[in-house]
Formats: structure tokens, sequence, C-alpha cells
């Protein structure tokens, strides 16, 4: 069954509106089957259906869940490798050579989904922390997804999860199994903040950021929604911080004010200093 033109447009415009996702006219398909089990689940028998049943003010179908159900979670454990080589290699001591003030780096790993990018960063981390002695690294996680929030915060993964990027050696140091599932030990867990955050919505207050994560996510965002979205990085990234992008995204056409760096370092950035602007 193929859902009505107005349900589409209904889906497609509150999306935009709530999360910025934008669907071309061809993803009814996409809808349907995204939002199919959902309808189920609330007693409904179709996608129209539900979309009537959302229209009606004070609706017992929370939006949330549709965002849930509409929103690309895929992720792993060192996805694409070469960010997290150069996060080692390069960036870490970029940032801590000849650094004046307090030891304390901030991370953020932004659109985190269920949490595997924030914990391969702890992982490497914990890895190399004897080689800053007396620093110390904070690592805030932020999705608009509430259920992957809080499977993060469980961070319980399926074999498969942890298959996908953990070596055999990881897998023993910062996981114990429990079931048919493996759990991030406390340690890491305790590592990682996870926090519910709207990229396009105003943002609650943040710490000033030495290394920002927001990978993959730029694919689903029109042009003046990105350019939004990297004026607000720059607000809170340091003068000398470093933003990481997905593999096949790039800032150079968003926002003139940063430049890539590092050769063979990815999609690796940081802001122009002011005298080369």
């Amino acid at each position: 069954m193929t859902i009505r033109p107005d349900t589409f447009a209904y889906i497609r415009d509150n999306l935009h509106r709530r999360t910025a996702i934008h669907l071309t006219e061809n993803k009814e398909y996409l809808v349907e089957t995204r939002l199919s089990m959902l309808a189920r689940k609330n007693g409904l028998r179709n996608v129209d259906a539900l979309v009537d049943q959302l229209r009606i003010p004070g609706s017992s179908v929370p939006w949330h869940e549709v965002v849930d159900a509409m929103t690309t979670n895929e992720t792993s454990f060192f996805r694409d490798g070469t960010p997290f080589d150069v996060f080692s290699n390069k960036v870490l001591p970029a940032l801590t050579e000849n650094a004046t003030g307090p030891k304390q780096l901030q991370v953020w790993s932004a659109a985190s989904a269920s949490g595997q990018e924030a914990y391969s960063i702890a992982m490497l981390w914990n890895e190399l922390r004897d080689h800053y002695p007396h620093w110390d690294l904070k690592i805030l996680a932020t999705d608009i997804s509430q259920k992957m929030l809080k499977r993060g915060q469980e961070g319980s993964y399926s074999g498969l999860e942890v298959l996908r990027g953990v070596s055999e050696r990881r897998l023993a140091e910062h996981f114990h199994r429990s079931g048919d599932r493996y759990r991030v030990n406390e340690q890491l867990n305790k590592q990682v903040q996870f926090k519910y955050l709207n990229l396009i919505r105003a943002w609650p207050s943040l710490p000033k950021m030495d290394i920002v994560f927001i990978r993959n996510v730029l694919v689903y965002f029109d042009h003046p929604t990105k350019c939004n979205l990297f004026a607000k990085v720059r607000k809170i990234l340091k003068p000398n911080g470093f933003l990481f992008l997905g593999g096949a995204e790039s800032a150079l056409t968003i926002d003139d004010q940063f430049e890539r760096v590092f050769d063979n370092g990815g999609s690796c950035y940081r802001l122009k200093n002011e005298d080369t602007t």
C-alpha cells in the first residue's frame, strides 16, 4: 500500500520543521517503511491512520517517537578509522604541546546516536592517557533521539555491534558480557555524559570545545541549515580547536572560516587564524 500524498507532505514538513531533515519527493517509501511499525505499536492499521492521529490536538502518539523512527542511527565503533588515528596522533599532541592554563580537554560527539563514537574516543583516551599526565578529557555525547540516548547511557551492545570495530583486546579491556550482549565497563560509562540536543534549535549552555565530532550528519540538511549549524559550531569551538566531519563531507563549501588540516587527515578542520582570513 502506498501512503497518501497528504500523509507524506505532513511528515515531510513537520520533520523538517522539527529536525531540519530534508525529505525529497521520492521518499514516500521511506516514510511508510519507517513508520509502519510505529502505527502497529499504537493499534493503527497503517501510516495514513497514524498521521490522522498525529493531526489531532493532544494526540496520544508523541512526536518524539516519530522522530526516533525517521532518524537514521547508523553508527559503529571506530567508524571509518582515519578520524580516530588523526585524533590520537595529530590532534591530541597539537592541543597539549606547549599548552597553558587548565589541563582539560572538552570533546563533543554531536548526533552520537547510541554512543559508539563517544565510547571509541573514551577508549582511545584511556589507552593514551599515560602520555598526557595531569590531563583530563571530558566527553559530551548528544542526540535528538531519546531512544538512542537511553541506549548510549546503558552502554549495552549486541555481539554484531561490537564486532564492527572493536578488537579482541579492547573487547576484553573495556567490556563485559551480559547474556548475549556486551556492556561497556563502569569506568568507560562514567567518562561519557549523554544529553539531548537538537542541532537546529537553540542550544543549551555548552562549554567551549577543543574537539567537535559532527560526522555524517550534513547530508540530511539543506544548505541554509548547514550554514547556520557551522555558525553555531564556530561560537563554541575554541580558537585552536578541531572539527571532524564525515568522510564525504566538507566544510569548505559551507563556511570559509574553516580550513582543512593535516595531510591524509580525512575531514578534519580548524578555524583559520584571524590574520589569514
